[in-house]
């Protein structure tokens, strides 16, 4: 199974970074391999939601299941991308000293891609993913 982690710190408090990733529609927004979100509810998103996306993975489109699989405020956020290849991406905070930022870890976890694979097919778009959520929290 391979997984990649890529981290930051975001000048904006915990609870708004959550609520912004917790909320699949915002997606597109800052993860560089979900297109768009097609389908699904638009209230306050729930552990076990399903919505509809068009993604772009390893240079291929495709159409997933987006699976809110854990939703523990405000420190944890994980869907799972149905579709081929299956991932997870896990959103973990953490309140900094300062309250005013926010440590962020981004996690993404392909079990049918060798770690090594994953790092040098996927290492930069999930480093962008990082910094384009920083970016949007931080305006």
């Amino acid at each position: 199974m391979g997984d990649l982690t890529k981290q930051t710190t975001i000048n904006a408090p915990i609870a708004g970074i959550f609520k912004f990733a917790a909320d699949p529609h915002n997606a597109p927004g800052y993860v560089s391999s979900i297109k768009r979100i097609i389908s699904g509810p638009t209230d306050n998103p729930s552990v076990g939601q399903t919505w509809q996306a068009e993604a772009n993975f390893l240079g291929r489109d495709v159409q997933v299941t987006v699976r809110l699989t854990d939703l523990v405020e405000p420190q944890l956020v994980r869907f799972v991308l149905e579709g081929e290849p299956q991932s997870i991406m896990t959103l973990r905070l953490a309140q900094d000293d300062n309250p005013s930022q926010t440590r962020v870890s981004l996690t993404l976890e392909v079990p049918s891609v060798p770690t090594i694979l994953l790092n040098g097919l996927m290492g930069g778009l999930l480093a962008g993913d990082v910094e384009r959520l920083k970016g949007r929290m931080e305006t």
